[in-house]
This record gives structure tokens, sequence and C-alpha cells, in this order.
């Protein structure tokens, strides 16, 4: 996917804008909101990235608990 791509360039914003898009084209993946948040965990945008890890929960995804845990 291009937003590991752009965010392994550090291109941080471009990374989040593919990841809105491909939250747009299929709202139900879990796993891109799980990324998106862990970009935004990333740029300091802790509340934004709780927003997405519980969005990835709340779709099935298991692993973000943790991090919902601890960070959020």
């Amino acid at each position: 996917m291009r937003a590991y791509a752009k965010a392994d360039l550090k291109d941080y914003q471009g990374a989040l804008a593919d990841f809105d898009k491909a939250i747009e084209i299929d709202p139900s993946d879990r796993l891109n909101y799980s990324s998106r948040g862990l970009l935004k965990d990333m740029i300091g945008d802790l509340r934004g990235a709780c927003a997405d890890w519980r969005k990835a929960e709340e779709l099935g995804h298991e692993d973000v608990g943790e991090w919902i845990k601890q960070q959020c």
C-alpha cells in the first residue's frame, strides 16, 4: 500500500491522506484504522490515534486493545 511507503519516506501527511482515502473506499477495513492510528501516534496526535484504534477494535481488531489500555 502506498501509505506505508510514504510513511517510510517520512511523508506523514501523504501517508495520512492515503489512509483516509483507503478508509473512504472501504470503511470496514480494521487494519487501515489501526495503521492510521499508529501513524497518528507517531506524529503526536494521540487523540486521533485512540479514536482510530477504538474504531479498529469495534470492527474486530483484537490486537489494538492493549494499545488502547496503555495509551488512551
